[in-house]
């Protein structure tokens, strides 16, 4: 609902970081498409890791309104904008590329040298309505819960770091992690049929969830050696591919170890301290690290598809919905807690 100010402009509602541990919900005006743009009415958006590292960290700019995982119905269409109409259920990519630097014509959208990142660089999505280019957006088919559809950026980030991994069907891999991208991580590499997907995570009801989308097996270190364990199950060789999906120094380190001789190491969480690695251990033993940053368009495309034809079942790990009045208090409190149950959050806006 729109709220007049006393100017008679239009305000809307949306998620404002203003610093480090400040986030309310502030009255902002409505948006208006330029010829391009799309205005989106926004009905799902989650809250992700990285919204979460912002709170406490204040890396995001402050002001901004947050938010990058939506899905919603076009409510209005710039004079240019052609193939898009008011009504129609819609999600888009958060990265907006420029599609002309050597990384946009090589493919790799995902690191745009002229990045800008709804939610993080420009306005976002956690509020009653969105501005976006139509460029950016992709339909959702009408037999998709808008709600899963708002899942759909967190599978792509997923999908790249598999594909940076080149995983097989043979591999054994090693998922650090149960959150929602470790456990996106899981489901590709389930429906890739890899000969076994192991996860770490202290927390139980979060491994409960990834046994239940099919890890071969839930190692906690808080309860075992999860070095002697992994050996074991490995016969003594470590995993082939390690996904590092928490974004913390110790992890960090710990996935470097975990991979045998030739592996490779896929580093997908944020982590905003130096951290220190034994190099030597890994030259000597020939590991492949690398670095895996959100998601192309193509990979945003295929994340869609694979929600919609249902080959990739997300619905488990959807925890909680909560109002947009109510995000801090419902939403960003408990993913914030010590040992929290919660794994996606999504804000109804």
């Amino acid at each position: 609902m729109f709220a007049y100010d006393g100017d008679g402009g239009i305000n809307v509602r949306a998620a404002v970081l203003n610093g480090p541990g400040d986030l309310q919900v502030l009255d902002k005006p409505l948006p208006e498409p330029g010829a391009v743009d799309v205005l989106v009415r926004v009905e799902y958006c989650g809250i992700c890791g990285s919204d979460l590292h912002a709170y406490k960290s204040g890396m995001f700019p402050f002001g901004l309104t947050i938010g990058h995982e939506y899905a919603g119905v076009i409510e209005a269409v710039g004079s240019a904008v052609k193939g898009w109409a008011p009504g129609q259920r819609i999600t888009g990519t958060a990265s907006l590329a420029c599609r002309a630097c050597p990384s946009c014509r090589g493919g790799r959208d995902n690191i745009c040298e002229a990045m800008n990142v709804i939610g993080v660089t420009r306005e976002g999505a956690m509020a009653e309505y969105l501005l976006t280019p139509a460029a950016s957006l992709l339909a959702v088919p009408a037999s998709m819960p808008l709600e899963f559809a708002a899942l759909v950026e967190p599978l792509s980030v997923a999908l790249h770091g598999v594909d940076l991994a080149a995983a097989a069907p043979g591999d054994t891999a090693v998922i650090i992690g149960g959150g929602t991208l470790g456990l996106c991580t899981l489901a590709e590499l389930k429906r890739l049929g890899l000969k076994a997907v192991y996860m770490v995570e202290l927390n139980e009801a979060r491994a409960a969830v990834a046994a239940a989308m099919g890890a071969d097996a839930v190692l906690n270190p808080e309860r075992e050696n999860v070095d002697n364990r992994l050996s074991a199950l490995t016969g003594g060789a470590g995993a082939d591919l390690v996904f590092e999906c928490v974004g913390l120094p110790d992890t960090i380190r710990d996935a470097a170890n975990m991979a045998r001789q030739g592996g490779s190491v896929v580093v997908l969480g944020i982590c905003e301290v130096p951290v220190e690695l034994f190099f030597l251990g890994l030259v000597t033993r020939e590991i492949q690290l690398r670095t895996s940053y959100g998601s192309t368009a193509r990979e945003f495309k295929r994340a869609l598809d694979l929600l919609a034809s249902k080959e990739i079942d997300l619905r488990t790990i959807v925890t909680r919905i909560v109002s947009l009045e109510q995000v801090m208090e419902q939403g960003f409190t408990p993913l914030l807690e010590q040992g929290s149950t919660e794994i996606k959050i999504l804000v109804k806006c």
